[in-house]
């Protein structure tokens, strides 16, 4: 294995959050690595020489006071982020101790951590000199090393109870020599090279597959799947798709194709005969991100969608601003105005969950649901959920 760019450390004293926050970093492209005590983290430090720490204030054995000292006396290069329970003021001050020993401080983020601010924070100090080639992501798709995980969607079935019905599809790439690489790596580099097709197609495929085996289990779930604005040009898709769907056996009303707000408009005139065809046979279609595009009532308006996506920065703000929790339930009022379905993502806490319930969202999405996992996973995730949250 080579010594990968990206190493992130986190220690914390409660396991939950060190999985959450190391499972965020790993799908940005992080080697991610957590310990729950100070001598572990005084080793880690030493042995796996992170880029990126995260360290919680308050925790038996040692504080995290003590571990930046640590830090600043062993010359650390990482960014230090410190993420605690406790206010403002003390954060601020954990802040200026940090400088004062010499270190790189990132900022501080105050529980419970939403992951939009997470990863927003870990994006500014995510290092891309371990260049991803074309060449290495042309071998992954000629040897089919993309995989498919799967992140779980609740469906408003009644007041307060929340069936997970469907999932979305996301592409994952384990490198043989550089680990996880994150999507937001490979897939610009495939729309640039026009490889986006044919991993679009394998992610499709692979979806497709994976829904019949879980038919086969008893568990019956659409799946959501994005396309890339360039794929919106190609008068073959529709038909492209159905073939595959046929081929395949699944339904295609339970194929659910997910545009962000931009690629809608990337050729307006194409794009509309594009989407009305997968409409016409039977394929959902979603606007993805909406609220931070352009002409979004525009693209309501002339294009046949769906389902409408209320998007994460949003959602994770209900209970910090007014104004957030304003514009979700105008979208999710708009949505059904137009007798779409309206789907948050970025659902990350019970509260907000429960606050969508209060005001009719249909869906929900995000971490606190479920995170992405592969197929066999979200299987026995999925029971697990339904079991919890149907009515009695």
């Amino acid at each position: 294995m080579l010594d990968l760019a990206n190493k992130l450390l986190v220690i914390d004293d409660q396991p939950d959050l060190c999985e959450f926050i190391s499972e965020a970093a790993a799908a940005m492209g992080f080697e991610a690595l957590a310990v729950t005590d100070p001598d572990a983290f005084r080793r880690a430090v030493q042995d796996f020489q992170p880029t990126v720490v995260v360290l919680d204030l308050q925790m038996p054995g040692a504080d995290g006071i003590e571990l930046l000292r640590y830090l600043g006396e062993r010359g650390s290069k990482a960014h230090v982020l410190v993420a605690s329970g406790m206010d403002q003021r003390v954060l601020a001050t954990a802040q200026q101790l940090g400088k004062a020993q010499g270190l790189n401080m990132l900022g501080a983020l105050q529980k419970p951590i939403m992951l939009g601010d997470l990863e927003a924070t870990l994006r500014r100090c995510l290092r891309s000199d371990t260049p991803v080639t074309l060449a290495a992501l042309t071998s992954a798709l000629d040897q089919r090393q993309i995989s498919v995980h799967y992140q779980p969607k609740a469906t408003r079935v009644a007041p307060g109870s929340w069936i997970v019905e469907g999932v979305e599809a996301l592409a994952r790439w384990e490198h043989p020599t550089l680990g996880m690489i994150s999507p937001v790596r490979f897939i610009p580099l495939a729309e640039r090279n026009g490889l986006i097709k044919k991993l679009t197609e394998q992610v499709l495929e692979v979806s497709l597959a994976q829904c019949r085996e879980w038919d086969a289990a008893g568990l019956h779930l659409s799946v959501a799947v994005n396309l890339s604005p360039q794929l919106l040009n190609d008068l073959a898709l529709p038909d492209q798709v159905a073939r595959m769907a046929a081929q395949i056996g699944a339904d295609a009303r339970r194929i659910i194709f997910e545009v962000t707000e931009s690629a809608a408009m990337f050729d307006p005139g194409t794009t509309m005969d594009v989407l009305t065809r997968m409409r016409v046979k039977n394929f959902g279609l979603s606007i993805d991100d909406f609220g931070t595009g352009y002409s979004s009532l525009k693209q309501l308006y002339l294009m046949p969608f769906s389902e409408l996506k209320i998007d994460t920065s949003f959602v994770r703000d209900v209970f910090a601003h007014e104004d957030a929790r304003t514009m979700v339930e105008t979208m999710i009022l708009l949505a059904h105005k137009l007798r779409l379905t309206a789907c948050a993502e970025g659902v990350e806490t019970q509260e907000v969950l429960d606050f969508l319930d209060s005001v009719g969202c249909d869906r929900a999405q995000g971490y606190f649901i479920g995170r992405p996992m592969p197929g066999q996973a979200l299987e026995e995730a999925v029971r697990a959920w339904n079991a919890r949250y149907k009515t009695a």
